[in-house]
């Protein structure tokens, strides 16, 4: 894993623009609640406004009697990255070439994660888990997602490490092509048509020293303001080239395959009682690595409840237990209480064992408990453990974390709460996916006839009359399924077979303010359709319009060889524009005889895009 580039060519942050400009109404919160009963179910959510809504919370609620298997829900065709296979299917969708594959997976990974200190979770390394749950990258990582995705799309592809760099490279037309998907760069051979192999840059280091190198930004907390990272102010591509050159240091990395092979989804079950709530926000301020790196300029928090009501069942197959009746079977209060007594020769514990599993990662939470016992002696006894790290093995009846233990000092009822948040595991390579909570509860057999008095309402039983489980994540507020602007089509699915019920609730704001600028209308120079006697035309297009008369701050630019502009020539001609309305194209890029189209988008003041113009065209003599 190399870390050393992106020291040496990027400089620190510096605000380039304000937060868009929109009124919210705090007090405006919107709500829909849609109940699901079977495993395919599409909605609708109309949202109104003048600008994309801000999204708030989304909750998946089992509002049924048996469990929900992988509730999964998409919006408008998006989102649905539940598998690496799902996730190439929906990156490549209409793509018919290996080229047009591979390009479509470097723009996803460059354009949907940014850079950051990297997650120590090793399994961050696959997209799956990198997309949902963090978002946020250096290079090593980058490569590894584009090259998963790319094999999951039918591509070949690989990692290669290159001085003080992590790449990779994919396979189109029988050859090997570079992409750097951390920094958004790729690099043309001289025919200014074919992209280089790494192989070919290591001969032709010249090749990359003309090629732009991109800014990159990212929306920095707690206002949302843009935050950009420069590149050194040197000719475009230079701080790179030497890197390139330097060929014995470069080889094909195969140590990340364990990860980028192994198979992650974000798989859920949800049992009866239990909700996954995911915010838009940092809601909580908890993430993973928050013992030894700053926090994320992007991500957000999320929650897994689980309220189990043994009244009402006995959660058979969802939970374990052993020598535990609930009140649902026996009618018998604690709610949960031990079923046959216990005395000096019997004096196991009875256990009652709960697991939380999530596709997100851990990074907090607590454990609400009403608890009860009904007597002093050392066969009295409720306690709360829980096996918090993801590398310990235990032996049975071995619990790893004692939360808290109500033994032999005292007796009755009480409300406990255990803070989860300094005893979970956080930091380092193995993230906390799953944990179990253990109740150890004893009853000492002397005194089970004791009268059901005050302060021993339930006698000489021991148990717990409420269990409520909270645990906190990280999620990539990026990967959730969010709403837009006016008709949101909502597709649900589960693999739960037989009847179930399942709660869906959706919160958002609608956003009234500035309107987006228009799309450029004119292509002053060169003119639609033009024969062109210069290799270096300076592109002119005519301004945006704001209905709110805001002015443009930038001009996005795109030149490609594709009439669809799906990417561009090189990323030296995909440039944010941020004086006036023209770009003036560097010598040695364009060929004779050539068509080429190019198209511009706009951006006001307030952060609002415009649409892309149509596409104009031009042919080089």
């Amino acid at each position: 894993m190399k870390t050393g580039l992106l020291a040496s060519i990027l400089i620190s942050a510096s605000i380039y623009s304000p937060p868009v400009s929109a009124r919210i109404d705090p007090g405006e919160i919107k709500e829909h609640t849609e109940t699901v009963t079977a495993g395919r179910q599409t909605f609708e959510i109309e949202v109104g406004g003048t600008l994309d809504p801000e999204n708030l919370e989304i909750t998946v609620e089992n509002a049924g009697n048996c469990p929900v298997i992988n509730p999964r829900i998409t919006v408008n065709g998006r989102y649905n990255w539940y598998t690496l296979e799902d996730m190439a299917a929906e990156i490549t969708a209409g793509c018919a070439t290996e080229e047009e594959k591979a390009m479509a997976v470097f723009n996803f990974v460059e354009k949907n994660s940014y850079w950051w200190s990297y997650p120590r979770d090793e399994s961050s390394q696959n997209p799956v888990r990198h997309f949902n749950v963090y978002g946020y990258h250096i290079c090593s990582q980058a490569a590894c997602q584009f090259v998963a995705l790319a094999r999951a799309a039918g591509l070949e592809a690989r990692v290669v490490e290159i001085w003080h760099h992590t790449v990779a490279e994919a396979k189109w037309d029988g050859a090997w092509h570079h992409l750097d998907a951390d920094l958004g760069l790729w690099y043309l051979k001289d025919d200014n048509r074919t992209v280089a192999s790494i192989a070919e840059l290591e001969q032709h280091s010249e090749w990359v020293a003309r090629t732009y190198e991109p800014y990159r930004w990212y929306p920095a907390l707690p206002d949302n303001r843009k935050m950009i990272y420069m590149p050194e102010q040197e000719k475009a591509g230079q701080s790179m080239a030497n890197i390139y050159a330097t060929k014995e240091y470069n080889y094909i990395e195969t140590g990340y395959d364990e990860w980028v092979y192994r198979q992650q989804n974000m798989n859920l079950t949800l049992r009866p009682c239990e909700k996954l709530v995911r915010w838009w926000t940092p809601a909580l301020r908890k993430y993973y690595d928050q013992q030894t790196s700053h926090e994320p300029p992007r991500y957000a928090n999320g929650q897994l409840v689980f309220e189990p009501d043994f009244k009402r069942g006995a959660f058979e197959g969802q939970v374990e237990r052993s020598n535990i009746k609930f009140f649902s079977e026996d009618g018998k209060y604690p709610v949960v209480h031990v079923d046959r007594l216990q005395d000096r020769k019997y004096d196991q514990y009875s256990t009652l064992a709960i697991r939380m599993s999530s596709p997100y990662v851990m990074v907090g939470g607590y454990i609400d408990t009403r608890y009860y016992k009904g007597g002093t002696s050392r066969l009295d006894r409720v306690s709360l453990s829980a096996d918090l790290d993801p590398t310990y093995r235990s032996a049975p009846f071995d619990r790893q974390t004692l939360l808290w233990s109500y033994y032999s000092w005292a007796c009755g009822m009480g409300d406990c709460r255990a803070v989860l948040d300094g005893k979970m595991v956080k930091d380092g390579p193995h993230g906390t996916y799953s944990f179990k909570v253990y109740y150890d509860l004893s009853a000492d057999k002397s005194h089970g006839n004791q009268p059901a008095e005050f302060p021993l309402v339930y006698g000489g039983q021991s148990g717990v009359d409420y269990v409520g489980i909270v645990v906190d994540l990280q999620v990539n507020p990026g990967s959730l399924p969010a709403l837009s602007l006016g008709r949101n089509v909502i597709a649900y699915t589960d693999q739960t077979q037989g009847g179930h019920k399942v709660k869906i609730t959706y919160k958002w704001r609608e956003r009234y303010g500035d309107h987006p600028p228009s799309a450029p209308q004119e292509a002053i120079s060169p003119k639609h359709g033009a024969l062109v006697t210069t290799r270096t035309p300076r592109f002119e297009w005519s301004e945006a319009v704001d209905p709110d008369g805001d002015k443009t701050v930038c001009c996005r630019f795109r030149l490609s060889l594709r009439p669809d502009c799906a990417w561009p020539l090189s990323p030296t001609f995909d440039r944010d524009i941020r004086q006036g309305a023209s770009f003036q194209a560097p010598e040695g890029w364009l060929n004779p005889g050539t068509t080429y189209y190019w198209r511009v988008r706009a951006e006001d003041a307030g952060g609002n895009l415009s649409p892309w113009s149509k596409v104009f065209s031009f042919t080089t003599k």
